[in-house]
C-alpha cells in the first residue's frame, strides 16, 4: 500500500534536494572561514626577510637572505634600505598565509615560514627576483629550492640590485660544504669540518652563488 501520495512524494524529493543543497553552502561558508583563519596581518617590517604579525609573531623567511639594515651601532649592507622599502610594499598592512617546512623556529624564535599574499605571490621568491635577496638553503628544508634558486641565476644574469655588489672577489678561490650550502675563505675556522665528500672548491663567488651556496658569515668571505 503507498501511504504517501504524489504530492507527498515530490516534497519529500525537493526537501533531500534542499538538504543537500543547505549542507553543501555550509561546508563552503567552513571552508571559507578556515581559509580565512590562516591568514595573518601583517603589522610590521623589519627588513627585507623579517616581519611581524598582529598577534606579535615574528617570522623570518624561509629559504633566503636580504642585506643587513643598520642597527645597534652597526653599519648596514649595501641595498639593505632598498630591500626593507620593497618588502614593505609587499607585505606590509596585507594579509598573508604562512608555509612552514620541517625547521620551525630558527635560533632567534622566529618562525622560518614561506610567505603568501592572498592573491598566491610568493613572498620570498619576488625577494630573490627582485634581486634584493639571495638564496639561504636550510637542510632539510628544501622545497621551494629548485624554484628560488632559477630566480636567483636569472637576477644575477641582469646583474639586478645586490648583484652589482657581492660578486666582488676576496679570495683566489672558495671552499664550499654540500651538506650545508655555505662557501667559505680558505682559511675560515669552519672549513676544517667539511668532508672530504661534502667539499666543493669554486673559483669565484659567481660559481658558488650559481650553484646555490651562500657565504659563511663567520668568515664572510
Amino acid at each position: 500500500m503507498d501511504y504517501f501520495s504524489g504530492d507527498m512524494r515530490l516534497s519529500l524529493a525537493n526537501l533531500k534536494i534542499t538538504g543537500k543543497w543547505i549542507v553543501f553552502f555550509i561546508c563552503i561558508l567552513l571552508l571559507s572561514c578556515a581559509c580565512h583563519s590562516n591568514l595573518h596581518y601583517v603589522r610590521w617590517v623589519d627588513d627585507g626577510d623579517t616581519i611581524v604579525l598582529d598577534n606579535g609573531l615574528k617570522v623570518r623567511y624561509l629559504g633566503i637572505n636580504a642585506p643587513e639594515i643598520a642597527h645597534h651601532n652597526r653599519p648596514g649592507e649595501p641595498f639593505g634600505q632598498e630591500a626593507l622599502k620593497y618588502n614593505i610594499k609587499l607585505v606590509k598592512g596585507k594579509r598573508v598565509r604562512l608555509e612552514t617546512d620541517i625547521e620551525k623556529y630558527d635560533r632567534y624564535g622566529r618562525l622560518l615560514a614561506y610567505v603568501f599574499l592572498k592573491d598566491g605571490t610568493f613572498v620570498n621568491l619576488e625577494m630573490v627576483k627582485a634581486g634584493y635577496a639571495y638564496v639561504l638553503f636550510l637542510n632539510p628544508c628544501l622545497r621551494y629550492a629548485s624554484k628560488l634558486l632559477a630566480a636567483q641565476r636569472q637576477a644575477m644574469l641582469v646583474h639586478k640590485n645586490i648583484w652589482q655588489v657581492i660578486l666582488k672577489e676576496t679570495c683566489p678561490y672558495y671552499k664550499g660544504n654540500k651538506r650545508t650550502h655555505k662557501f667559505h675563505r680558505p682559511d675560515c675556522p669552519s672549513v676544517k669540518d667539511i668532508s672530504p665528500l661534502n667539499l666543493v672548491i669554486f673559483k669565484t663567488k659567481w660559481d658558488a652563488f650559481f650553484q646555490g651556496f651562500s657565504p659563511c658569515l663567520r668568515c664572510r668571505p
